[in-house]
Parts: C-alpha cells; structure tokens; sequence
C-alpha cells in the first residue's frame, strides 16, 4: 500500500511507473506524512459534547492501492462517494457532489477528447456545479491548458496507476450517479447524461 496524506495537492512527476511500482512493492513509497490526530472536543460543562461536521464522504484514505481499474457503467445507480476512486478526490468535496444537481469529470491535461468535451459543454456556461478531477499519470510535455474558468478543479494523488479511460462524465444528483458520457463526439449520449440530473 501507498501511504498518503489527507489533504492532497495535485502535482506532477516524471517518474515513470515501471520505477514507481517496485518502490511500492517493496514498501518505500510514502505521498506524506501520517494524517493529523484530531483532538477530541471538550464538552460544555452540564452537557454534552457538540456533533462535529463530519465529512459526508467519511474520512479520506490514508493509503492507496498502486493501481486503479474501474467500470464507469457500473457507477449509474450508485453514491458516488461509494466509489473508491471517487473517494481519492482531494478535499474538501464539492457541496454540488453531495446535494443538489452536479456534474464531474475525470480528466487527463493531455487528453485532447478531455479538452474538447469541456470546450464543447463547459466553457461558456455549466448545466450545474462541474467539478474536473486531474488525472496525474500523464506526459507533462504534452499538457494542454486548462479550458474553462468556470469548473471546480480537483485532483487524484499521483504514485498509483489509474487503468481507466478519459474523460469520464458523471451527472450527480444528491450524491448519486444518475448518467454517464465518455465520448465528445457521441453528442446524444452526452446530451443524454447532462440532462439525467434534471428535475
């Protein structure tokens, strides 16, 4: 197992994983340090002790496995927060992936099918709240910028391999996936998942 911190930040490396995965194997690959003990309120006097804000997702992993494989088709019907790659987004999580109506994509910076999913829906406007996780197992020479200014950005941590295809589209409705789109060019099936979280 990786060992990683709780609050992760999106970065880049260029080792490849044919090095990362025998420092895995043998135990020397750390992403940080353990996560902070958090210190348990002091009750009122003649009370109780307060219920903390708890996160709704629960708390974050503090390790990962050194390669991630999942079928997206299989998330429809299911809490997101259900989804241990899901769960691997850094925090805080998004209010729109818990309540409401919201939308999130997996994504690669050199993935150009990425790039022009987000210039397609997601540049001049946003159906709802959209939050674009960062793939990290990428070629930093090849990264594209960036397309939108109005799309929550997040991150998965770097170290694992992640076996799975971008973009990746998921329309949320009070924290459950309700459609699916990996395909720019398959407008209908885009349209299909955007218009799924509808009320």
């Amino acid at each position: 197992m990786i060992t990683m911190p709780d609050m992760m930040r999106p970065f880049t490396t260029n080792v490849t994983s044919t090095r990362i995965l025998p420092l895995v194997a043998a135990g020397f690959l750390t992403l940080g340090c353990e996560p902070a003990k958090e210190q348990a309120p002091t009750p009122p006097a003649g009370g109780t002790a307060p219920v903390a804000d708890a996160d709704p997702w629960g708390a974050m992993p503090t390790e990962v496995e050194p390669f991630y494989f999942t079928d997206f088709d299989a998330w429809v019907g299911q809490p997101l927060s259900s989804q241990a790659l899901a769960r691997l987004i850094n925090r805080p999580i998004p209010e729109a992936l818990e309540t409401g109506r919201g939308f999130v994509m997996f994504y690669r910076s050199d993935c150009e099918q990425c790039h022009q999913m987000l210039e397609q829906w997601f540049t001049s406007s946003v159906p709802a709240p959209t939050v674009a996780v960062q793939v990290p197992d990428t070629d930093p020479a090849n990264a594209m910028p960036f397309p939108s200014t109005i799309v929550a950005k997040r991150a998965l941590p770097g170290g694992p391999d992640y076996v799975i295809q971008t973009p990746a589209l998921f329309a949320i409705r009070d924290g459950m996936v309700t459609g699916f789109a990996n395909d720019p060019d398959d407008v209908a099936a885009v349209e299909a998942c955007l218009a799924s979280n509808a009320d």
